[in-house]
């Protein structure tokens, strides 16, 4: 049964992306919820400064609120101040985009990136965006970074494999799952080449704490196929891994990282 605070945020991610904003009846078919429950929340959520109604439409969207909220948090933790220098090197290199994606729990957000393409065919930003675990390299090294058992309960969670939205080459099995990561392990690094999108490439390592050698996150670098191929890629390992322990390195002094780094010291729900 959801609570309260679940249907605000089905409500939010409904709305999340509608630049014009939902009828109440789309906002509440979105969110699974009846008309009148809908109606309740978002008029709590117009108080609060959350969502606004437009007056010609009738339509509800989101304000920045939440954004200027989450913007707020990521500039009190100053973590992000100290690793773009290191992105904005990596991207120069590589001439391509670079992101940084860090652990939340069971999930990975992009909180970072720095483009190193010239305008013209690149890939542009995701910030705030989740990272599909068994279609992008970040998610990759993420899953390989756990005991089988607990990536196939993260895969799980996220949801069935064979989206479609996902590119030609994505995983389809947990048998194709367990030889990828079994590459990536006897790698260091993970590809993604026609999986999370078609026409993306990309290559990342992991982000390891240096004091336990815990998953923080991942860096990664994303480009056209156009420009990479698999193996042009893999040449790029050995600057990721410069940049992953940099990162390493000043996240080791962030508090919220600290406090991440130790958590994945304790035993994991599944006990494996």
């Amino acid at each position: 049964m959801r609570t309260a605070v679940d249907r605000i945020f089905d409500l939010l991610g409904a709305l999340t992306g509608e630049a014009h904003g939902l009828s109440l009846q789309e906002a509440a078919q979105a969110s699974r919820l009846s008309k009148p429950t809908a109606h309740r929340l978002l008029t709590d959520m117009i108080g609060r400064g959350i969502v606004r109604q437009d007056k010609a439409s009738g339509n509800y969207a989101l304000t920045l609120e939440l954004a200027l909220i989450a913007f707020k948090q990521l500039g009190e933790l100053g973590f992000l101040d100290v690793c773009q220098p290191t992105l904005d090197e990596l991207a120069a290199l590589s001439g391509e985009l670079v992101r940084l994606a860090w652990r939340d729990q069971d999930r990975l957000v992009i909180l970072s990136e720095a483009q190193g393409a010239k305008p013209g065919l690149r890939f542009d930003a995701n910030l705030g965006r989740p990272v599909v675990l068994h279609t992008m390299a970040a998610g990759k090294v993420f899953l390989a970074s756990q005991p089988r058992a607990e990536a196939l309960r993260l895969l799980r969670q996220q949801g069935l494999m064979g989206s479609p939205d996902t590119g030609p080459n994505a995983i389809q099995t947990e048998d194709e799952l367990a030889l990828e990561l079994s590459r990536v392990e006897r790698q260091g690094y993970a590809l993604a080449y026609d999986e999370g999108d078609l026409g993306a490439a990309a290559i990342a390592v992991p982000i390891l704490d240096p004091k336990n050698r815990a998953f923080l996150g991942s860096v990664a670098v994303v480009g056209p196929t156009v420009r990479w191929t698999k193996a042009k890629l893999s040449e790029l390992a050995p600057a990721l891994n410069e940049a992953a322990a940099a990162i390493a390195a000043k996240a080791a002094i962030a508090p919220f990282c600290r406090r991440i780094a130790d958590a994945q010291t304790r035993p994991s729900r599944t006990g494996s």
